[in-house]
């Protein structure tokens, strides 16, 4: 997060970061609901894997650092279009396992197939910069909201809770040391931040720190149910407006320490 906010802005800016976490408690809800039903989102994990997945993490965090230093402007756009087709998979299993809990008939998810074709042709478009800003928005939050709650549904609490702690620190690490400046140079990482933050009324936003919120809320639900996930919310907001609030003495601030800290706690007594 960056800039330099009034509390009316902040203020504002925090309404629009609790609908999609609304969102993603539906999200996840829906999931759950199909679970109970005998239905599977096909996406799971077994413990004796947990370390596997988190070394498997770790090489790809590194993999993306060099792909960030030498081509750092493709890198991103791959990245993000990759999140976006996966976001919009994730929506249409997140109707089919609406439909199927509803007892809908299977043939009428054919009608959600155009949603789907929009989802990944908007992912082209922003993949080649030509979609506007406001569908751009639009498809990063919506992605991020639909794959995140599908993600922190599905697999295990522990693994998620340490991906998810790791990510702040190291989001944390990156935003105080400056490491993608240093790395890539100042007009690069403008050109990556414009690629991979949403900007609100007072601050930039990631679109890893909307992936990383749902998937905290959705875990939430899961472990600790509807009123956990409305306490874990709670949280993730304060600590968002306590980011905001350093923006106000800083230029930037990272957005997932606090927000993410916070929101961790009712999940880690739950677990």
């Amino acid at each position: 997060m960056s800039g330099k906010p009034t509390l009316r802005a902040q203020l504002k800016d925090l309404l629009l970061l609790a609908i999609p976490l609304a969102g993603a408690v539906f999200a996840a809800a829906i999931v759950l609901s199909g679970r109970a039903t005998g239905l599977s989102t096909g996406i799971g994990m077994e413990s004796a894997n947990l370390l596997t997945a988190l070394l498997a993490c770790a090489v790809l965090l590194c993999l993306m650092l060099y792909g960030l230093k030498y081509h750092p402007n493709q890198l991103t756009r791959i990245v993000v279009a990759c999140i976006t087709i996966a976001g919009t998979v994730s929506g249409l299993i997140l109707l089919k396992l609406l439909f199927a809990a509803l007892g809908v008939f299977p043939v009428l998810f054919l009608l959600a197939l155009p949603a789907g074709y929009l989802g990944v042709r908007w992912s082209f478009l922003s993949f080649w910069g030509s979609l506007s800003k406001r569908k751009t928005s639009l498809l990063l939050i919506a992605s991020s909201t639909l794959l995140g709650s599908l993600i922190g549904t599905s697999l295990p609490s522990t693994f998620t809770v340490a991906f998810l702690a790791g990510l702040a620190v190291l989001d944390f690490l990156a935003v105080e040391t400056n490491l993608l400046t240093r790395m890539i140079g100042s007009l690069k990482y403008d050109e990556v931040t414009s690629l991979a933050t949403l900007p609100l009324e007072t601050s930039l936003v990631g679109i890893g720190d909307f992936l990383a919120y749902s998937m905290l809320v959705a875990m939430s639900l899961q472990l600790i149910g509807f009123l956990g996930a409305i306490e874990t919310i709670g949280l993730i907001l304060a600590g968002a407006l306590v980011t905001l609030q350093i923006t106000r003495l800083r230029s930037r601030a990272a957005g997932l320490l606090i927000p993410v800290g916070l929101g961790l706690i009712p999940v880690i007594l739950a677990l």
